[in-house]
């Protein structure tokens, strides 16, 4: 799918919706670099930083973010860029949620369910909702103490559709160190398995597997 950043977007934006300078942009090919984002977004305006988060073997996480001079460029680029495939893979292009921009003004509308006040505890944890189809749902082990739900999602944004997920609490309120994950379909849920099992995440060992108890 072809996509261009000539000229901003028609129309203005709804009200509700306040983005900073920095583009999240996941579901990228593991060969695609930063200099290929930055490529790819300089029609959409004065890129000023790009990146593509890499474990500690060099191995492409699936997402990165790139940041414009202006809020009004990040717009042109989450309006036009959505969908358009680099390496042959469709990206998805949305406000970086980390942004301190828009924190300013508090959390914007989810898309993605479970940011907020955490699954309750259990053995694989209640994200509330409609029960995950079987093969969907995977917990995820060995966070590092001081993750929340947003870092949790943001790391398995590049292995497929994630329906809500969150990290688990305890009824102190602090983390128990792990986390749940519904994606769309049981193959992404098998991506996730197979790229992140195992893997060292500031010091900690994660462990990803099916939620036999979802």
């Amino acid at each position: 799918m072809a996509g261009t950043c000539d000229g901003m977007a028609d129309g203005p934006m709804e009200e509700e919706i306040r983005v900073g300078r920095r583009c999240f942009v996941s579901n990228l090919a593991w060969r695609t670099s930063w200099q290929d984002l930055k490529d790819k977004f300089r029609d959409c305006g004065n890129v000023v930083y790009t990146n593509v988060m890499r474990d500690e073997n060099g191995r492409s996480k699936g997402w990165g973010i790139v940041e414009f001079e202006t809020s009004d460029e990040a717009v042109n680029a989450m309006n036009t860029m959505n969908g358009v495939e680099i390496d042959g893979r469709p990206i998805i292009v949305r406000e970086d949620r980390e942004d301190r921009e828009i924190k300013e003004f508090g959390d914007p509308p989810r898309r993605v369910g479970g940011r907020g006040r955490g699954a309750r505890g259990g053995r694989g944890g209640d994200l509330g909702g409609e029960p995950a189809p079987p093969g969907t749902q995977v917990v995820v082990h060995g966070l590092p103490w001081s993750y929340t739900g947003a870092q949790l999602l943001d790391i398995f944004q590049g292995c497929g559709e994630i329906v809500k997920g969150d990290v688990v609490y305890g009824r102190d309120g602090r983390s128990r160190g792990y986390g749940v994950i519904q994606f769309a379909t049981p193959d992404q849920a098998n991506i996730a398995i197979q790229q992140y099992n195992g893997i060292d995440l500031e010091g900690r060992t994660l462990s990803v597997k099916l939620d036999s108890f979802a």
